[in-house]
């Protein structure tokens, strides 16, 4: 076991010693909080993480209890690093972005957690991650219905599953299907459960489609599955929760019949027996439809698996919902006594939650309170010393006006030495810069005008690697079937009649290039600098179009993994340079 000083079986942790990183920490944190945080701590000791990576750690550590004080000191450590340097890395900002909409929701603090995914969401459209920004618009609809604008909420997450519904890209793909979700948990809180079922049909729908055609859902995000193994696992998840979705409402109409008990007993049945449904976490998403079904000793039998869980971290919202469960279990199974005194202590804990969240609000403008007293503190007593050097300086006017305009001439013609210098290395290197760019656009051109075909009908299997690939290069460069975005392997095998494995070999070993897909995204991004340097009237959609990208946000993600600036900054910088 590791102590509170970070040694382990009585050694003091090394630098080599690979326990002591934050990826252990991450490994363990969700089964066992506290040696995760001792993990941290030893890392910091050994050197392995800065103090504000772990501090980072220790939030996500935190945000993780079921207590309010742990989740209210993870929200004071994520504000502290919003205001330090922490946050000026932007893969840093959005995780802790992401953290704070997580902790601001569990306080149940919705206006707070509307301004951080407000921010979150302004954030990844600055970084040119529009797929992200819907992702937390739609988090943005579910709080806004909560606020009680519920029309507004529903508008929002309708018109982001408009922007993503039918894009088949997995990153789209998959933040469509969370859109979805989040909708079904808007209408759920409304009791509007008719609604829900079209919803969770589409949702088995899109992940049906991807389930048979995940070859074709292709790009360059993290989400992209590697194997068949990972897609199953993905696929079934998403199914059962869909499954679960509609066992729920089809149990929750007004208007319940034999038909629809029926419909919900179908769909529990498969929710039931996928892995998802085996989880805690999944039987505690589907005990409220236990309940619905009058299936109570699975209700209960998951709460006391639920409540071992949290131990002594019962003041809630998550015990409050169990209380309620049995409560209601008791009442059914003819037990009223219990059913009061599980009623009574229901309202017990949501006083002494209530009270909990007054105080740490409280507490928090408190704090806040307190900051700002002191920095009007700190204010006057700048003012105070300010007067004082004014008063001392003014006893000797003449010479301390002559020696101070000397000085502060002196000072501003070196600070203009220096921005001057500064700015002209600047400029150098982004003229270096924009002539590298250059250079490799006219070495594309060079390289695709030089080839000719001394024999038109030659037989083309004699052709080596190479010869093969300039052939192919010549032909798809002077009819410029780089601009079809239909254009691929398959359209080449039936032009030339040649076999995928030969194609690909023309490229694997006769190329710089690793399939026809890489040689086409290169062309394809060349012939897309032409149009943005010579046609500045074309927007970036349509110079995407033109360019033979069919989707401008894979367009401006894959312009931007190529060149390290996206299409319009690219097109600024041209200003000065062509």
């Amino acid at each position: 076991m590791v102590s509170c000083g970070g040694r382990e079986n009585g050694r003091a942790p090394q630098p080599s010693d690979t326990l002591y990183t934050g990826e252990a920490a991450l490994a363990i944190y969700d089964e066992q909080p506290e040696r995760a945080l001792s993990i941290i701590d030893s890392a910091v000791i050994v050197g392995n993480i800065s103090e504000d990576r772990a501090s980072f750690l220790r939030a996500r550590v935190f945000c993780r209890s079921y207590a309010i004080q742990r989740i209210d000191t993870a929200w004071q450590i994520c504000e502290a690093l919003m205001e330090s340097d922490f946050v000026e890395e932007p893969n840093n900002r959005e995780m802790v972005l992401d953290l704070l909409v997580d902790i601001t929701r569990k306080r149940r603090n919705y206006e707070q957690c509307l301004r951080w995914s407000t921010e979150k969401a302004n954030f990844c459209r600055q970084q040119g991650e529009e797929t992200e920004a819907l992702r937390t618009e739609a988090e943005i609809g579910v709080l806004l219905a909560e606020l009680g604008d519920t029309e507004k909420g529903i508008a929002k997450l309708n018109g982001v599953i408009a922007a993503l519904d039918g894009q088949r890209y997995i990153d789209e793909m998959d933040a469509c299907v969370i859109a979805l979700k989040r909708k079904i948990q808007v209408l759920q809180e409304l009791g509007r459960e008719e609604e829900v079922i079209p919803l969770a049909e589409h949702i088995i729908e899109i992940i049906s489609d991807y389930r048979q055609h995940y070859t074709e859902y292709t790009d360059n995000s993290y989400r992209l599955l590697n194997t068949e193994e990972e897609t199953k696992k993905y696929c079934d998840f998403y199914t059962a929760q869909a499954h679960g979705y509609l066992a729920h409402a089809y149990a929750s109409l007004k208007q319940s019949n034999n038909q629809a008990i029926k419909q919900s007993r179908h769909y529990l049945a498969l929710f039931e027996q996928s892995d998802y449904g085996h989880t805690l976490v999944g039987r505690k998403a589907i005990a409220p439809t236990w309940c619905l079904l009058g299936d109570y000793g699975k209700m209960l039998a998951t709460y006391d698996e639920w409540a071992a869980q949290m131990g002594d971290d019962t003041l809630n919202l998550d015990y409050d919902e169990m209380l309620r469960g049995r409560a209601v279990a008791a009442q059914a199974m003819g037990n009223p006594n219990a059913a009061a005194d599980y009623w009574q202590r229901c309202s017990e804990l949501r006083r002494m939650i209530d009270r909990q969240i007054h105080q740490s609000q409280a507490h928090e403008y408190a704090v806040r309170y307190k900051l700002q007293e002191e920095r009007l503190n700190t204010e006057r007593e700048q003012d105070a010393r300010r007067r004082n050097g004014i008063i001392a300086l003014s006893l000797g006017l003449i010479v301390a006006i002559v020696f101070i305009y000397s000085v502060m001439l002196r000072r501003r013609m070196r600070s203009i030495r220096e921005k001057n210098t500064v700015l002209s290395k600047e400029i150098s290197e982004r003229i270096a810069y924009e002539e590298k760019y250059i250079s490799s656009i006219q070495n594309f051109e060079n390289r695709n005008s030089n080839f000719e075909i001394q024999n038109s009908d030659a037989d083309l299997s004699a052709y080596s690697d190479r010869e093969l690939f300039d052939y192919i290069r010549k032909i798809v460069s002077e009819e410029n079937l780089h601009l079809d975005p239909t254009f691929g392997r398959q359209q080449l095998m039936d032009r030339l009649h040649l076999s995928k494995d030969r194609i690909g070999a023309a490229f694997s070993q006769g190329s710089e290039y690793a399939s026809i897909s890489d040689f086409l995204c290169d062309a394809r991004l060349f012939h897309s600098t032409k149009l943005l340097t010579e046609h500045p009237e074309m927007s970036i959609t349509e110079v995407a179009v033109a360019s033979g990208f069919s989707n401008p946000t894979v367009f401006g993600r894959t312009f931007k993994k190529r060149f390290a600036m996206t299409p319009t900054e690219f097109r600024d910088r041209k200003g000065y340079g062509l």
